[in-house]
């Protein structure tokens, strides 16, 4: 999981965001084919594995499409825009949690405030859901028993409730890999999710059928 700072964003989301705002400023146009992955990483002065997850998140949003072999091209600028007014009510719930902590702490003299920070609260939790979920990376061992399958005999998202994002194989990333699309050894999945969910892909990806027996 990407390091979080002070603002409360992972690095790789603010990268997410400073492409956005440049694709919703148009300084990069629709149709517009952006910097390889490599570039873009020595732009942001970030890894790679940044920018991968950046790219991810906003080819998963609709805002630039990344096909293996093809590149990075810029899709639409409305969804840039959209993506990041959910990002500005991401920052307006992190801001209200923040309140929250420090309303409890002075509880007894604040408790009609803190009911009303937190009813807020959920209102926008229930709303941005899918904005607080993390990219996360798992790979899939030699022994796994998703080796070899496809994407929908695996099942996975039936199974754990997470989703792959992508598949990243050979130095080339897949993005919104088909149902078709099978799973090998060592495929790194970008996945997204609930923390249990996360987790029990994980399991499937790391654990052989003889390996969860004896767990």
């Amino acid at each position: 999981m990407g390091r979080r700072k002070k603002s409360g964003l992972s690095r790789y989301e603010e990268v997410a965001i400073g492409i956005a705002n440049r694709i919703a400023n148009r300084e990069y146009l629709e149709g517009e084919k952006l910097s390889g992955r490599s570039t873009l990483a020595g732009l942001h002065k970030v890894s790679p594995e940044t920018i991968r997850r950046a790219i991810a998140l906003l080819h998963n949003r609709g805002v630039v499409k990344a096909v293996a072999g093809a590149g990075i091209m810029v899709l639409s600028a409305q969804a840039a825009s959209k993506y990041l007014e959910e990002f500005q009510l991401k920052t307006i719930l992190g801001d209200l949690q923040g309140e929250m902590f420090q309303l409890l702490a002075e509880r007894q003299k604040v408790d009609a405030r803190v009911q009303d920070v937190l009813g807020k609260m959920l209102h926008y939790v229930s709303n941005n859901v899918a904005t607080m979920q993390n990219v996360e990376e798992v790979l899939v061992r030699e022994d796994s028993d998703l080796a070899g399958s496809t994407l929908a005999a695996a099942d996975l998202r039936t199974k754990t409730n997470a989703t792959v994002m992508a598949i990243v194989r050979g130095g080339e990333e897949f993005y919104s890999p088909g149902p078709d699309m099978e799973i090998n050894a060592g495929d790194l999945l970008l996945i997204v999710g609930t923390t249990s969910a996360k987790e029990k892909l994980k399991s499937l990806a790391e654990l052989g059928g003889a390996e969860r027996e004896k767990a």
